[in-house]
């Protein structure tokens, strides 16, 4: 979805704003309905079923978008559709890790597959809408969500099963760690980075004078760049400490939007920024479902990563996106320019977070463990 329906929007008439606020609106839910979702999972021990439910929802909900009626009507159905799909999304990691009770570093080489099915879809959505027209992206997105939800059918309830129990403290008592605190806000910034490059990044390359199918192709090499990173990262983790990967990795953001806003004419800069992806997102998230996971244990894990999603990726994104929008109209430089300010911004909070309170904790053990 997100390298071509900026272009979709804007073939239907929509300005820059209204496609930054569209955008924006897709994003924000990712505030709410995670941890509403995550509460649910959590208190019923249903997550499978609440995950197959949500599926089916999300592509019914975008069914409605097969036909534009105005700007109203793809409001609600993005924010309907985004309850359900974007909701689910942290549960997704939480039954990941429940298969992976003793190994949690092992996420990455799972996760990886859906960046396989990232590059085919986008490098051949990019051909295919240099030959039709793209008015049928939303049937294409329409069916990758039946086929998820299809998927979800296949997966059975992992063996280490949710336990419904009183737990013993309140989730607010472990966020009030600073070194906790300043983590969120540094994931919250990176991923506000991010939000000219979801919202605009094909948009701005069109203007350059890149065909669909160069683009499709960029944004392809970006996420074979996450595949690779995903699948080293159990190796990197063992290796070197979680938070230096997470700093080098926001600092390798900071330089990949510097150069978008500078370098952009040459391809080969656009390469070396699209290979920057691999730390910009793949390290970073798995740095952060690996450092939620070993905060928040097993008896606050959904809800753990439901907050990972909503303050962090959702907050994040949305405003990102939504403030992408309002810069567009300046300039797209100076939009990536806030973006590489924002990710350099992350990279201090974490640095600083290693000096407060509690990062020992959060930074260097597993919950229950002593290892690092």
């Amino acid at each position: 979805m997100l390298p071509f329906w900026g272009l979709y929007m804007q073939s239907l008439g929509y300005q820059a704003a209204e496609i930054g606020f569209v955008s924006a609106l897709l994003m924000a839910t990712n505030v709410f309905s995670p941890p509403l979702w995550g509460w649910w999972a959590d208190k019923t021990g249903q997550r499978l079923k609440l995950i197959r439910w949500g599926a089916a929802a999300s592509a019914l909900c975008f069914a409605l978008l097969l036909h534009d009626r105005g700007l109203l009507w793809m409001v609600l159905s993005v924010i309907a559709c985004g309850v359900c799909w974007q909701g689910i999304n942290a549960q997704f990691e939480a039954v990941t890790l429940d298969y992976l009770p003793n190994n949690s570093t092992d996420y990455s080489r799972i996760r990886l597959w859906g960046s396989v099915g990232f590059v085919f879809a986008v490098s051949g959505a990019g051909w295919l809408f240099d030959q039709l027209q793209l008015s049928i992206l939303p049937v294409l997105i329409v069916g990758a969500l039946a086929l998820m939800w299809c998927s979800t059918l296949t997966i059975r309830e992992p063996a280490k099963a949710i336990k419904i129990q009183q737990q013993s403290h309140s989730i607010w008592q472990l966020l009030r760690q600073p070194a906790l605190v300043a983590l969120l806000l540094a994931l919250t910034m990176v991923y506000f980075s991010h939000g000219s490059y979801y919202s605009f990044y094909s948009i701005y390359l069109e203007q350059l004078r890149y065909d669909k199918t160069t683009m499709g192709l960029l944004w392809s090499l970006a996420v074979l760049a996450e595949l690779l990173v995903f699948a080293l990262m159990p190796a990197l983790l063992k290796r070197f400490p979680v938070t230096a990967i997470l700093i080098v990795s926001l600092f390798a953001t900071s330089l990949r939007w510097l150069g978008l806003a500078y370098c952009a004419n040459w391809l080969a800069v656009l390469v070396c920024c699209q290979l920057l992806h691999g730390l910009s997102f793949s390290a970073v998230h798995a740095c952060a479902i690996e450092l939620i996971y070993r905060y928040f244990g097993s008896d606050y894990q959904g809800r753990g990563q439901a907050l990972y999603y909503a303050l962090c990726v959702g907050t994040g994104q949305a405003s990102g996106a939504l403030i992408s929008g309002w810069l567009w109209e300046l300039s797209p430089v100076t939009s990536f320019v806030v973006a590489a300010s924002a990710a350099g911004v992350a990279a201090v909070l974490v640095i600083t977070a290693l000096y407060l309170p509690a990062s020992l904790l959060l930074f260097g053990r597993r919950p229950g463990t002593g290892t690092n």
